[in-house]
C-alpha cells in the first residue's frame, strides 16, 4: 500500500496580485516538503498568466471558475482543488493547508508536520456559532480587539447568511435613485427559506484553515449532495467566511480546534489585515502559527529572504 503524503496545498491564486509571488510560494513548499501534492486555481478569465514551468506535482484546475471578491466562486475554486488533492477511489495527503499567494511559512517543515501529526484534531479552523448565538454576549476574540474580528463582524455575519436580504429600491431626499437594505430575520419569515436550524446550525470565521483528509472528504461530499446549501451561499456575501466552517462543524464525528494555526495581524481595524514587514519579524518568530498572511513583495521583500533563512 503506498503511503499517503504527510501534507499537501490548496493554493487560491489572486489573478490581480502578480504571479511572482506564488511562484516563490510554489518552490519554498516544494523545498520544505520535497514536493508535495499542490492544486492550484487560477480564474484566467481575468488573467491567463500561470506558474511558470510548474513542477509534475502542482496541479491546476481546468476549467477554471469565475471568481472575484465574496463570490460563491471562491467556494467551487476550493473543492476543485481538494477534488484534485483527493480523487474519487484515490488517496490524499493526511493534512492539506489552505494558503493563498500572499501566505508563506513561519516554521520549519519539521515543526509543521510534528504538530499536524500529532493533533488531537481533524482541522484547525475557527468556527463562530451564528445559529440561536446572543452575539451581544459573545466571547471577545483575545487577538482581535477591534476592528475585522469584533462583534460587529459576527452581527454582520449574521446578517449575510442568517437572514433573508430584501433590497427596496426608491427616491431619495435629494430626488436620486437608491436603495434600502432590510435583513429579514424573523422565523415566521425565514422558516423554510434559510437551510439552518436545531440540526443544521450556522457557523463563520477566519477564510484560512488547514485540516485532514477526513474534513476533505466530508467536504468534497457535501459538496456534491447538497444543492440547497450551495444554492443559498451562491446567494450570500462572503461565503467562504462561513461555507466550510458550517459543514465541518455541524459533522459530529469531526473534532475541530478554533486555533486555525495562520498569523493575520488585524490590529488595525478595517477590512485589510495588515501587510507584514520586518518590523513583524518578532511576533512570527514567537507565535505558534505554521504560516502568515499577508505579504507582498513590492511592500517588503527582505521579510520573505529572512522567514527563509529562519525555516530552512
Amino acid at each position: 500500500m503506498i503511503a499517503m503524503p504527510p501534507i499537501g496545498f490548496i493554493i487560491l491564486i489572486n489573478p490581480r496580485s502578480p504571479i511572482a509571488q506564488t511562484e516563490r510560494l510554489i518552490r519554498k513548499l516544494n523545498r520544505m516538503f520535497d514536493h508535495p501534492p499542490i492544486a492550484c486555481h487560477q480564474d484566467f478569465g481575468q488573467n491567463p498568466e500561470f506558474v511558470k514551468d510548474p513542477t509534475p506535482n502542482v496541479k491546476v484546475v481546468r476549467p477554471h471558475v469565475a471568481t472575484g471578491w465574496g463570490v460563491f466562486g471562491c467556494v467551487e475554486a476550493t473543492i476543485k482543488c481538494l477534488q484534485l488533492l483527493y480523487p474519487e477511489g484515490g488517496e490524499g495527503p493526511e493534512w492539506f493547508v489552505y494558503l493563498s499567494g500572499a501566505d508563506y511559512p513561519i516554521k520549519s517543515a519539521g515543526r509543521i508536520l510534528a504538530d499536524l501529526q500529532a493533533s488531537p484534531y481533524d482541522g484547525h479552523i475557527e468556527h463562530n456559532l451564528l445559529t440561536g448565538a446572543d452575539l451581544n454576549h459573545y466571547p471577545p476574540h483575545p487577538d482581535y480587539p477591534r476592528g475585522y474580528k469584533s462583534a460587529t463582524w459576527l452581527k454582520q455575519c449574521e446578517n449575510r447568511y442568517c437572514t433573508l436580504r430584501l433590497d427596496v429600491r426608491g427616491i431619495n431626499r435629494y430626488l436620486r435613485p437608491s436603495t434600502r437594505t432590510f435583513w429579514l430575520r424573523h422565523p415566521l419569515i425565514t422558516s423554510g427559506r434559510l437551510p439552518f436550524g436545531p440540526e443544521f446550525k450556522c457557523h463563520c470565521g477566519e477564510v484560512w484553515y488547514c485540516a485532514n483528509h477526513r474534513c476533505a472528504r466530508r467536504l468534497i461530499g457535501f459538496f456534491d449532495c447538497n444543492p440547497q446549501v450551495n444554492q443559498h451561499y451562491r446567494k450570500s456575501r462572503v461565503p467562504e467566511e462561513s461555507y466550510p466552517h458550517t459543514v465541518l462543524a455541524n459533522d459530529p464525528s469531526l473534532k475541530l480546534s478554533q486555533d486555525y494555526l495562520r498569523y493575520i495581524d488585524w490590529t488595525r481595524g478595517g477590512s485589510n489585515p495588515k501587510v507584514l514587514t520586518m518590523e513583524d519579524l518578532p511576533h512570527l518568530r514567537e507565535t505558534r502559527a505554521h504560516f502568515a498572511r499577508k505579504f507582498d513583495e513590492a511592500v517588503d521583500a527582505a521579510i520573505l529572504d529572512e522567514l527563509d533563512r529562519m525555516t530552512e
